[in-house]
């Protein structure tokens, strides 16, 4: 209990504010590698849709690493963020070191620590994970029902299919490594898996013709050698740990535009009329009508974007390419991991000068959060020292000596250190 409130979040008030912290510093550095994928995105708006593909995956790819690095304790660089984005780091900072006060006993008993803005940052995490949850429930739900309807599908085995999948495999020039099953709750062919994939049938697929077999199964196959399904389930995450940022959205979704123009364009490549792929996108989007199974499992065709597709896919004009080659592939992973961990490394903080100005603030609070920044810098090691002796409130000379490597423990303070201006 704090303030005569209840904790309202597991963690405490400190480390509330610091994984707020950490989600803030997230937000401002996700916009780099977004904002490269944005460029990119413009420059190749000509290119394949692979190639663009391919971008996005690279910037979903760089979204994680830097997530999960942010969490690890590695910084080998310091960047200085203007004043007004820096504030709320400022902010943050005062909850961590009032949450470390909070922890000796002392700034309880004066009942100098005002409880609303740690309960607001302890709300702000709580919103957080909910939201981040609500984003993803959907598709741990879809995942356990697509994992009973694949025990409830029939194998195919049958070598009429067989057939088709080699020749489906033999005109996109893979080795096809995706099982055929038949389900009656299937509207339409769908595939996912990543080790073992699976293509689903509907149980209309035994009056197709030939040419609608091999249509059907190099556009899966498709998808299988993108690693489209995958990628499709680290978009929904990227969304969810990236919830507040428009820019995760808009990522995800160019994603799963451009993935279906791209397999559309290898089907096209392999030889069939651009008339009879188009009208087996309409009826198998008529056919799957709402019931689609988002990110766990990729249709041959839905209600959304269709219009597109089938304008890109009847459009003489429009030259087929090939998928991106191997090493275009690499370089983007490269570029990928590269930005995405050097990101990750990077520490945002307030500039010297806000620092200093902060050192004169009449709250002991934001002194200790400056002093910690300052000492960590060589040009203003001298302004720390300098608090770690003259300031007036033994806490604050506690907090810079502590950050300038000195042994006193924080917890070692009298009390009445808290009591002091």
């Amino acid at each position: 209990m704090l303030g005569g409130l209840p904790d309202i979040a597991l963690l405490a008030p400190a480390d509330s504010a610091r994984a707020a912290a950490t989600v803030y510093t997230v937000s401002l550095l996700a916009t780099v590698p977004i904002g490269c994928a944005i460029v990119a995105g413009f420059l190749l708006r000509r290119a394949s849709a692979g190639t663009r593909a391919l971008v996005w995956r690279s910037a979903l790819l760089a979204l994680v690493l830097l997530y999960v690095g942010r969490h690890l304790p590695v910084r080998w660089s310091a960047i200085a963020v203007p004043s007004l984005l820096a504030q709320p780091l400022i902010e943050l900072g005062r909850i961590q070191v009032m949450g470390a006060h909070v922890a000796t006993n002392d700034a309880v008993v004066t009942g100098s620590i005002p409880a609303h803005p740690e309960h607001v940052v302890q709300l702000f995490m709580v919103v957080y994970w909910l939201i981040a949850l609500a984003v993803l429930l959907p598709i741990l739900a879809s995942l356990y029902a697509r994992s009973r309807e694949l025990r409830a599908a029939r194998p195919v085995r049958d070598a009429v299919w067989s057939t088709s999948l080699a020749a489906a495999g033999h005109a996109l020039g893979i080795q096809p490594r995706a099982r055929l099953f038949m389900s009656r709750s299937t509207r339409v062919p769908v595939t996912w898996g990543v080790l073992r994939p699976v293509i689903v049938l509907p149980r209309t697929a035994r009056r197709w013709s030939p040419e609608e077999r091999r249509m059907v199964l190099a556009h899966e196959l498709a998808h299988v050698q993108s690693f489209d399904w995958p990628f499709a389930l680290l978009g929904r995450l990227v969304c969810a740990l990236f919830w507040f940022h428009p820019g995760s959205w808009w990522i995800a979704r160019r994603l799963r535009e451009d993935r279906e123009l791209a397999c559309d364009d290898r089907v096209i490549a392999s030889g069939v009329r651009r008339s009879d792929y188009a009208e087996l996108l309409m009826r198998a989007s008529a056919a799957a009508g709402l019931t689609l199974p988002g990110a766990t499992a990729l249709p041959l065709s839905a209600p959304r974007g269709l219009r597109a597709r089938l304008a890109a896919v009847l459009d003489p004009t429009r030259v087929v390419r090939a998928t991106p080659s191997a090493w275009k592939t690499t370089l983007a992973g490269t570029l990928a991991l590269a930005l995405g961990t050097t990101a990750a490394a990077v520490q945002l903080a307030p500039s010297r000068d806000v620092l200093t100005s902060l050192v004169h603030d009449a709250r002991w609070e934001s002194r200790a959060y400056a002093v910690q920044g300052l000492a960590e810098r060589q040009d203003s090691v001298a302004v720390a020292r300098s608090v770690a002796e003259r300031d007036p409130n033994p806490r604050v000379r506690a907090w810079a000596r502590y950050a300038l490597g000195e042994t006193l423990a924080l917890d070692a303070l009298p009390p009445s250190g808290a009591r002091s201006r």
